[in-house]
């Protein structure tokens, strides 16, 4: 008898099994998955062996699971992780109660096939507390789980069945997912070289304090104030949009998560990222899509979409570029 899935988990079901994905990621015998009844309250988990979890499973608190460290072959969260507003704790407690060689799946709406705009809010479900592409998505589990203590075995964009002659004002037909699969590895004993050194950290610390001086100035109208604060980022290396976005979603001052500041810091980075080293070749022989859409006018350059788009999304301006570069 075929299982009674959520939406999100029944659209994709016929593909993963085409593709053998259960066999390879999800065969154990302890699997958790969270968040499988979607708007489905009869839904079943993705596999036989696999715990549902849910607000309601009893000892869990919503932010800690319930299960021992190191006691789960895989951890599924489809369509799950957009909702939560602590994502690095969400992800870090994946992460802990998986087993070393465990699987990390997470399946999590497109923005440029389900949302279909820059910025929140989400015309489809107000719920959802941020935008994913590849990068944004990639950048969270960076920022959250231990360095070298992973590797990604899949980043995929899933757009099978998509229609893309439907209009953004109405739902997507068909995909629209970005389906990551990581691997929990044993923490290798170089780990702490592969950590910032003190100088970059104080840089980014430094560097996320000016931008959120410059959103508040912003915020009230004091232009001159946002001025200084470009003079002086103009002067300094810019950190990776990356590092910053923790601090600036922490920020106590700052009621909004880092995705939704986005739109207001473009116009205060924007005159900094157009002065920097920039690769046009490179960047669009790196990046694909980029160069499509600027062969077809979408965009005007690569750097135009550097400047607006690909710095938030953690792409690299040229050639090996710095981290704080």
């Amino acid at each position: 008898m075929a299982r009674h899935l959520g939406p999100e988990s029944a659209r994709n079901f016929a593909r993963r099994e085409r593709e053998g994905f259960f066999e390879k990621y999800l065969s154990g015998n302890a699997i958790l998955d969270i968040g499988y009844r979607g708007a489905d309250p009869d839904s079943e988990p993705i596999t036989e062996n696999a715990i549902g979890i849910e607000l309601d499973y009893p000892g869990y608190d919503g932010k800690t699971l319930p299960f021992p460290d190191a006691s789960q072959d895989a951890v599924f969260a489809s369509h799950v992780l957009e909702h939560i507003e602590d994502w690095q704790g969400a992800l870090r407690d994946w992460y802990r109660v998986l087993k070393v060689a465990g699987y990390l799946v997470i399946a999590v709406p497109h923005r440029d096939l389900y949302e279909r705009k820059a910025e929140l809010p989400s015309r489809f479900n107000g719920d959802h507390k941020r935008f994913y592409t590849p990068g944004s998505l990639l950048s969270e589990i960076e920022q959250a789980l231990p360095v070298g203590g992973y590797r990604i075995r899949s980043l995929r964009d899933i757009d099978e069945g998509f229609d893309y002659s439907i209009p953004p004002e109405r739902h997507a037909a068909g995909c629209y997912e970005i389906e990551l699969v990581l691997e929990k590895i044993a923490i290798p004993e170089y780990a702490d070289a592969l950590r910032p050194s003190p100088v970059d950290e104080s840089v980014v610390t430094f560097v996320a304090a000016l931008l959120r001086a410059a959103l508040i100035a912003q915020r009230s109208g004091r232009s001159s104030v946002v001025v200084q604060v470009q003079e002086l980022l103009s002067a300094i290396p810019l950190p990776n949009f990356r590092s910053l976005r923790g601090p600036l979603a922490a920020a106590p001052d700052l009621a909004d998560a880092a995705e939704t500041l986005i739109g207001e810091l473009r116009p205060i980075l924007a005159p900094i990222l157009r002065t920097r080293p920039f690769d046009e070749a490179w960047y669009l022989g790196t990046y694909p899509d980029v160069a499509n859409a600027v062969s077809e006018g979408r965009i005007a350059s690569g750097q135009a979409h550097y400047v607006r788009h690909g710095y938030f999304e953690g792409r690299a301006p040229l050639p090996a570029a710095h981290p704080l570069g």
